[in-house]
């Protein structure tokens, strides 16, 4: 018959221990994270103060102290589109995109990617220049909101990219307009066929296309490609019959 081995006292001192410096670390944890907590709201309720007072640069360094300081709290990807949010009232924009890089590289899946993206591509809409100059600002504003419209299509950030990506489009046609312009002056008429082509293939929905086909009629005319003209006023009159363009363009005729 097996005799029922009774625990000994030290081994019952010791499990009491263990059990009491569980529940300790336990109520110690909780602890930690309910002051984090609250540290973290304190922290962004006064940065939300700085950003109220406009102080724009400081509300952004607070800002992203609290994700510094408090990373894994939930006000951490709060501060973040906040700390965005002032970086583009400051045109701080250098910063801006850095920060917005790094928050959709971390974060991909977050609820605030959208309204991230629709600052990144709002940064670089604020920075186009004007069509005599270059257009990488614009290029990159179209990039960005297309992504926004491809992924999140019905968000109100995307609604507003779609307003604005018809001005880029307009503004990049209006400077490669420009470009071949520029191109016929200095009889560089290869590039301009090129350029004005460019035109009618990415922003045919633009109002640059009806000068566009009138300039290709112009070119082709110029270098005794008269069967290209004639197609190309044919499609001017057959797609823009009312326009100034096609008006003009029956004073053109091949040399």
């Amino acid at each position: 018959m097996k005799t029922i081995q009774l625990a000994r006292p030290e081994y019952l001192e010791l499990n009491k221990i263990l059990g009491l410096l569980f529940i300790f670390a336990l109520l110690t944890s909780c602890s930690k994270k309910e002051n984090e907590k609250t540290n973290a709201e304190a922290s962004y309720v006064e940065a939300m103060k700085l950003l109220k007072k406009k102080d724009y640069s400081e509300a952004a360094t607070e800002f992203e102290k609290i994700d510094d300081d408090f990373p894994f709290s939930r006000w951490a990807l709060k501060a973040q589109t906040m700390a965005t949010y002032a970086r583009y009232k400051n045109e701080d924009y250098v910063k801006l995109v850095a920060n917005v890089d790094d928050f959709l590289r971390l974060n991909p899946s977050s609820e605030y990617v959208p309204y991230m993206i629709y600052m990144k591509g709002l940064t670089y809409y604020n920075q186009i220049t004007d069509i005599e100059r270059a257009q990488d600002n614009a290029q990159q504003a179209s990039f960005i909101f297309r992504e926004l419209i491809a992924r999140f299509s019905q968000t109100d950030y995307a609604d507003d990219a779609k307003g604005k990506l018809s001005f880029i489009d307009e503004h990049l046609a209006g400077a490669k307009m420009a470009i071949g312009r520029y191109q016929i002056a200095s009889r560089n008429y290869v590039g301009a066929v090129i350029s004005f082509n460019e035109v009618l293939s990415r922003y045919r929905y633009t109002k640059q296309t009806p000068e566009a086909y009138f300039r290709l009629v112009e070119v082709y005319y110029k270098i005794g490609l008269k069967e290209e003209g004639k197609k190309a006023k044919q499609k001017l009159r057959q797609k823009f019959p009312d326009d100034y363009w096609t008006k003009i363009s029956t004073k053109i005729t091949p040399r």
